[in-house]
């Protein structure tokens, strides 16, 4: 709840006082989200086709079966899909701390042609809190510089044209840092702050060339087309293997169970849900820019607090409340 006294902003504090109903419903409601997740037509078609070929080996069809350890299958199958998402993580990962420092460098940008811009008196403007034309014009062009990263970044891999708009971009920033040293008392380029704000500048563009290599460069071509290969050959493979559980449950000798039996077919729907949810997350995780996927990066976290940077400052607070809509 926001309350309004003078003008101070008081923020109460809410106290997470969920009923027990209520928090199981939102946890039977996370575990409805996660069998729709697992559950797709993909994950049914591969189980249908892994349970026929299991009916095709049983004693009743072919009669084909054999034992292995799980262990092996486990490790043989599982194991290079777990590590293809562990690759797929870190990548988003790494992505996600550029451009938190890209966030960074370009805030400490703005507040730079904030503090060090004076005005037509020659005051400087921190002195009255107040935001300087070219300050303005500054955030004007990183709101238009973060509008056509994302754009580069959800757009198709192949779109040279894209990821130079943002180079145009910082082309204009520079040209920004060179029309201001003048106006924030320094003759040269390079002198004291302006050769600072230079750094900063320098770290934006290597930032976004990060996050750009982690978009265009994606996991090893010849992993992705093993793990394709692995979730939709095994199940079929292993259909022996699957029978083989008849042989645990019931004695052939004595119960004739001729097409297959209940823990066979459980054994194998099991083996097919878990390898093709974990296909299905690691090619969410693949590109983490497209907004597809629920794991995938939140543009509206990484542009909040950008999205007002004149708002900021000894008086950012009374201005902030003009933009509170109290009838919330």
């Amino acid at each position: 709840m926001v309350k309004q006294k003078g003008d101070v902003l008081d923020l109460d504090v809410i106290v997470n006082d969920q009923p027990i109903l209520t928090a199981l419903v939102n946890h039977i409601s996370l575990v409805a989200q996660g069998i729709r997740f697992a559950i797709t037509w993909h994950t049914l078609i591969m189980s249908c086709i892994a349970c026929f070929f299991t009916f095709i080996c049983s004693k009743g069809m072919l009669e084909i079966q054999f034992n292995t350890s799980m262990s092996i299958v486990a490790v043989g199958t599982i194991f290079p899909l777990v590590f293809s998402v562990q690759a797929s993580f870190q990548r988003r990962e790494k992505a996600l701390s550029c451009l938190a420092k890209l966030k960074g460098a370009m805030y400490t940008m703005y507040l730079m042609f904030k503090t060090w811009e004076k005005d037509q008196s020659g005051a400087w403007c921190w002195e009255s809190d107040s935001v300087g034309m070219r300050a303005q014009a500054v955030e004007t062009l990183f709101q238009k510089l973060l509008d056509d990263i994302e754009w580069y970044l959800r757009s198709s891999k192949h779109s040279e044209e894209a990821g130079n708009v943002v180079y145009d971009g910082f082309a204009s920033l520079a040209e920004k840092m060179q029309e201001f040293h003048a106006h924030s008392g320094y003759r040269l380029n390079g002198e004291s702050g302006m050769g600072r704000m230079s750094v900063y500048f320098r770290d934006m563009i290597s930032h976004f060339e990060s996050v750009r290599t982690i978009r265009d460069v994606e996991t090893p071509i010849g992993l992705r087309l093993f793990c394709f290969a692995l979730i939709h050959t095994t199940p079929i493979l292993l259909a022996p293997y699957w029978n083989h559980f008849c042989v645990k449950q019931h004695n052939w000798e004595i119960i004739e169970n001729k097409y297959g039996c209940d823990a066979g077919y459980f054994i194998c729907i099991t083996y097919v849900l878990i390898v093709i949810t974990l296909y299905r997350v690691q090619s969410e995780l693949e590109d983490p820019f497209d907004g597809r996927g629920a794991d995938d990066i939140k543009w509206e976290f990484i542009r909040s607090q950008l999205d007002q940077m004149s708002n900021y400052g000894r008086t950012g607070r009374k201005r902030r409340m003009m933009l509170v809509d109290w009838d919330v």
